[in-house]
């Protein structure tokens, strides 16, 4: 529920909120039963007095839109209201007609994890997008002018597959990295998540295994919970997945895919040894399981090239590679692409058509142009450099106000570092200590399959600027050190004593 209070506005506090409640109940956007905020907590999220809070409460009853319950609090009530006309008409309950679907566990965590980094002041570790700054603004603009002038026919419907000439493009850029396909083997999507959902449901069955790393990025996460897939973690150390443990899981749970970020992975930053790629496409042939190779980050390596992507190294067609521009060019664009042997792009492509029947030209277009005109790899440099600076600003801050028993390790590229906490410095309890102070980050519990990650965090170095990511590690730090000198002053007091009856 939003609400903004506009201190300079002659309506007293207590009819703004009023009135901003009565709206969205009115709107359908608070449905029948739902519990209003408590009174002190909606107070505190707006910096107004209790009191205030009351009396708009108040006054909503009055007025029949909510009711006060003993244990249950306020929430929006059965009411009927009346047309222009006078006719009566009852409010749609959505949440009554909604279909049910798995929830994710970890939702309503990100979600107030995300109001938190909005937030003005916050420092924000939380996201995974590039910095606005980084973005080709200029070059984009002059490209979506020049395709608007010189191409308006490619404004027309585009089939499901894609632009042809993105398609193209694709095809020569990922044939340098070693990759050799035709257009007919790329499939142009709206971004990652959209990619693995045509892939859950062209090829997932409820209870289906997925083997996937024990942390693995949110978005794979939420997509295969969704569709009722049983998530197989193999753990992660320092040389990538762990090669031993996924023969372990094939053998045991014969599953329909193997899931994996095997470069500058999300959430931990690590890579997969060369000698483990070649032993995991080894593993997939003899077990007969295809590979989804979830690549956003190869392009952004800081400390040397990047190994060659499992798709790179795939001679028996094994590998469903997915590519996105969201991490490199503009996040809103919303632009990615699966690249697969034909018969799986066929399957996808039918899929795909089912709910988006063309493919927008717009922003396919426009990138287009982009690509052929810009000078793509200066581009791509000047993210390394910025990116391994944010990075290295990290780490150095990290060593400089750290507490001891913290523990990480610097990806070579990518957009994040993987945190272990020192004992007695659960994630959870540092989110809150840290949302106090300004900072904002992802616990690692969000991430983990099979585990439960509670003294691991995540954080993105790519957003913030420099000098505000050695301040809010400063804060992050000191929050840290909050949360061990409560715990240090809990067990060190005396163990109370009892009655003798």
């Amino acid at each position: 529920m939003d609400i903004r209070i506009d201190r300079a506005s002659d309506a007293p506090l207590y009819i703004q909120i009023h009135n901003q409640i009565r709206e969205a109940i009115r709107r359908g956007d608070l449905a029948t039963g739902q519990r209003l905020p408590p009174e002190r907590e909606l107070a505190a999220r707006l910096g107004v007095n209790r009191t205030t809070v009351v009396n708009a409460y108040r006054e909503l009853a009055a007025d029949g839109l909510v009711e006060a319950h003993v244990g249950r609090g306020t929430i929006v009530s059965q009411h009927w209201a009346e047309d222009g006309v006078g006719q009566a008409v009852r409010p749609i309950n959505w949440a009554q007609l909604s279909a049910v679907h798995p929830q994710w566990p970890h939702a309503a965590l990100v979600q107030e994890i995300a109001e938190l980094a909005a937030q003005p002041g916050v420092i924000s570790f939380a996201g995974g997008v590039p910095a606005p700054e980084l973005c080709p603004v200029d070059a984009f603009r002059q490209a979506a002018v020049e395709f608007l002038e010189s191409a308006p026919g490619w404004l027309a419907d585009c089939p499901a597959e894609g632009l042809y000439p993105l398609r193209q493009w694709l095809s020569a850029w990922m044939g340098a990295a070693g990759v050799h396909s035709t257009p007919d083997h790329i499939l142009i999507t709206t971004g990652a998540t959209q990619s693995l959902d045509l892939i859950a449901r062209a090829f997932i069955e409820p209870d289906d295994a997925v083997i996937v790393e024990n942390a693995t990025p949110l978005g794979a996460y939420q997509r295969f919970h969704a569709a009722r897939a049983r998530l197989i973690g193999v753990p992660l150390d320092g040389g990538g997945m762990r090669i031993e443990a996924l023969a372990d899981a094939l053998s045991r749970h014969r599953p329909k895919f193997i899931y994996t970020l095997p470069t500058f992975q999300n959430p931990t930053g690590l890579t997969l040894e060369p000698a483990r790629r070649t032993e995991l496409l080894r593993l997939a042939g003899e077990y007969g399981v295809p590979v989804i190779e979830d690549d956003p980050y190869s392009a952004l390596s800081y400390d040397g090239p990047a190994p060659p992507s499992l798709k790179a190294l795939d001679e028996h067609g094994h590998v469903i590679y997915l590519g996105t521009f969201s991490k490199l060019l503009f996040p809103g664009l919303r632009l990615g692409w699966i690249l697969a042997p034909r018969p799986a792009i066929e399957r996808l492509a039918r899929i795909k058509r089912g709910t988006d029947l063309f493919t927008g030209t717009l922003a396919q277009g426009i990138t287009l142009y982009y690509l052929e005109r810009a000078d793509w790899q200066s581009h791509l440099d000047k993210l390394r450099t910025a990116y391994r600076l944010r990075r290295d600003a990290m780490v150095e801050a990290l060593r400089r106000y750290g507490p001891p028993g913290l523990h990480w390790r610097a990806p070579q590229g990518g957009f994040y570092l993987w945190v272990n906490l020192p004992e007695g410095c659960p994630a959870r309890r540092l989110l809150a200590e840290a949302g106090r102070a300004g900072v904002a980050f992802l616990p690692g519990e969000a991430f983990c399959v099979e585990s439960d990650g509670q003294y691991t965090i995540r954080l993105n170095f790519s957003y913030a600027a420099p000098e505000a990511i050695g301040e809010g590690i400063r804060r992050l730090s000191q929050a840290m050190s909050n949360v061990l000198a409560r715990q240090r002053d809990w067990t060190d007091r005396p163990a109370p004593t009892r009655a003798i009856v």
